[in-house]
């Protein structure tokens, strides 16, 4: 017995054209043979964006949601655009190549992006660059955005055992993303004793901008999950329609990251099953307004991002990285460690706020399209 390892990835593109074949088969239009043949030239296709396209597509995302999902400023995209090169570099070239490694990669990028950025945000004493946006910038497209949407999807198929796990690793993938900035910041900490503590910043960026930032990010997302170019439309429509509801909503309700991406979540999940319904009516029949999920995907990974910014807890544990680097006696050894205990949950609490608010969004959204269900063809399961 051989145990064959694969290396975990998405590509939207063949995700779609799967479902497509699916249906196919499941309508009677293609035999199992044909649909058969067209899975294995499927499987074998190469990815349509390589890799070093994919690093510098990561490094452009993470500049552009520096400003509005972290309070960064324009002169902090290019730092993070530099740093997400490095991030994109150790997920697409590194990660792969090692199965060790590849466990250890959320801690060791988050170690190496927060030490970096707190090296960069220190210079003239905090006062030049944003060491918050610039770390919570590069660290944006490795969130557990996609392991929180299956596990709702799961979640909603009745899958309770694989949705659950799936939940719970979030969490437990949260919880290394910030013990790894945390760590970061306290080795820096230890190099210069003057290093900056903001977990704040003043952006000169203004709110209209988002307009543009925002369907940039979703594009940079769609890109590096190897999504086809005629389903980009779509998707910057649904993912800005969530944003707009979620930033107007946080508005009103401030510091819910559970409310926010509820109602945020219920708009993408709204449009993405309606666009999925009846957007052919509209396309034509030449036109295939593909698979829900694929649509919203990149809608969920901008909510993922506003939620903990709301918060603020990506960077709960600086303070506490202060403590340990300036602990002198026992005293203050055993407040450091209560302190890294509180802050080191806070961040899963508020990925657990959010996953929460993902899949009740989720769950009323299709509700609303689908209140009957769908009788020929699955909903919602990857």
């Amino acid at each position: 017995m051989k145990l064959v390892r694969c290396a975990q990835g998405l590509d939207l593109g063949k995700l779609d054209e799967a479902h497509e074949i699916y249906k196919s088969v499941v309508h009677d239009r293609v035999g199992v043979e044909e649909a058969s043949t067209r899975i294995n030239e499927l499987l074998s296709r190469k990815p349509r964006y390589n890799i070093w396209c994919c690093i510098l597509i990561y490094g452009f995302a993470s500049a552009m949601v520096t400003p509005w999902g972290f309070g960064g400023s324009w002169i902090d995209m290019p730092i993070s655009f530099g740093i997400g090169l490095v991030v994109g570099f150790l997920q697409f070239v590194i990660s792969p190549k090692s199965s060790l490694y590849s466990s250890v990669f959320e801690v060791t990028a988050s170690i190496v992006v927060s030490f970096i950025g707190r090296a960069i945000g220190s210079i003239n004493g905090g006062s030049t660059f944003c060491f918050s946006g610039i770390v919570q910038g590069s660290l944006a497209l490795i969130l557990p955005g996609y392991i929180i949407l299956c596990g709702s999807l799961e979640l909603q198929s009745r899958n309770i055992v694989a949705g659950s796990v799936r939940m719970f690793y979030a969490i437990i993938y949260s919880l290394f993303l910030g013990f790894g900035i945390t760590l970061g910041a306290a080795l820096y900490g230890w190099i210069d004793h003057n290093a900056t503590s903001a977990t704040t910043c003043q952006s000169n960026v203004s709110p209209w901008f988002r307009f543009l930032l925002v369907p940039m990010f979703t594009i940079g997302l769609a890109l590096i999950n190897q999504a086809k170019i005629s389903q980009l439309p779509a998707m910057i429509v649904i993912s800005g329609g969530g944003y707009v509801v979620n930033y107007f909503s946080g508005k009103h309700f401030s510091n819910a990251a559970e409310f926010t991406s509820t109602i945020g979540c219920f708009m993408i999940g709204f449009l993405s099953n309606l666009y999925s319904r009846i957007g052919r009516t509209f396309l034509g029949k030449r036109m295939n307004p593909g698979m829900a999920v694929v649509n919203m995907l990149p809608g969920i990974f901008v909510q993922v991002p506003s939620g903990i910014a709301s918060q603020g807890s990506l960077l709960a544990g600086i303070n506490t990285a202060d403590a340990i680097v300036n602990s002198n006696h026992t005293t203050s050894s055993n407040t450091s460690s209560n302190e890294f205990s509180s802050t080191s949950l806070s961040f899963g609490i508020v990925m657990v706020q959010v996953a929460i608010g993902i899949s009740v969004g989720l769950f009323a959204a299709t509700i609303a399209v689908y209140p009957f269900g769908k009788k020929r063809t699955g909903l919602f399961t990857l």
